[in-house]
């Protein structure tokens, strides 16, 4: 392991978006795994032993419901870290699961590492602080959507955080620059792939959405948030991944 860097003159941060230090130091020191799409790169009650930085393509987090259902929690892409949620725990199992959405190639380091680079790095460890409390931030908001909105507003609110992760502004509007299918919709707003048809089949007649194969591009973002009220919460909280 090569020699962590030394502290930085400042450690302020405006507005969290990425733990940019722990990002490149596990791209610098981490091993290149490749996964075919729709892989498992860890599951449900798998030892928790490793971390991951995404140098390209697409990751689901989920959990499988008691009745077999998906219900997705993030949608994550390139330079997203994901594995490890808490350190310096012991030997603990996944709750959830990680798939492959298409081929993706990821940065992973050992758990042991990491955490001794936390320990000996002040700046490593104050943006580790930043993430997981930023994590948590979006997790409380996603779960006050879904509890709070209804089936309709849980696929919007997913809409628009979907705009502000994966948005390219185009003439027609924000287009999403991932696939998308309806049932991936439903996993996110826990409702069925038939809800989310009817709800996409309204948008589009209303004008408010465009689709294109797997393709959607939002043509009136402000409609989406007007509906249920949207708070305009920082670009950091509102996002999928």
């Amino acid at each position: 392991m090569k020699k962590i860097r030394k502290k930085v003159k400042t450690m302020v941060q405006s507005a969290f978006h990425e733990a940019t230090s722990i990002v490149n130091y596990i791209m610098e020191e981490g091993k290149i795994e490749t996964f075919d799409a729709n892989q498992y790169i860890f599951q449900a009650e798998d030892p928790i032993d490793s971390i991951y930085i995404i140098k390209s393509g697409n990751v689901v987090i989920h959990r499988v419901l008691e009745d077999g259902k998906e219900f997705n929690l993030k949608l994550l892409g390139r330079r997203n870290l994901f594995g490890v949620n808490t350190l310096f725990c012991g030997n603990k199992k996944h709750a959830l699961f990680a798939k492959t959405k298409t081929k993706t190639t990821v940065y992973k380091m050992d758990l042991a590492t990491f955490e001794s680079a936390i320990l000996n790095d002040e700046v490593l460890n104050y943006e580790w602080l930043l993430f997981i409390q930023n994590e948590n931030e979006k997790q409380e908001y996603k779960l006050r959507d879904l509890y709070t909105l209804g089936k309709k507003g849980a696929v919007y609110s997913t809409l628009i955080r979907l705009t502000n992760t994966y948005g390219v502004e185009t003439e027609k509007g924000t287009k999403l620059n991932i696939d998308l299918t309806n049932n991936e919709l439903a996993n996110f707003g826990g409702t069925t792939r038939e809800g989310v048809n009817r709800i996409i089949s309204e948008l589009k007649q209303n004008d408010i959405i465009e689709t294109n194969g797997k393709k959607i591009t939002i043509k009136d973002l402000d409609y989406l948030k007007n509906e249920i009220n949207c708070e305009n919460c920082p670009l950091n909280i509102c996002r999928i991944e």
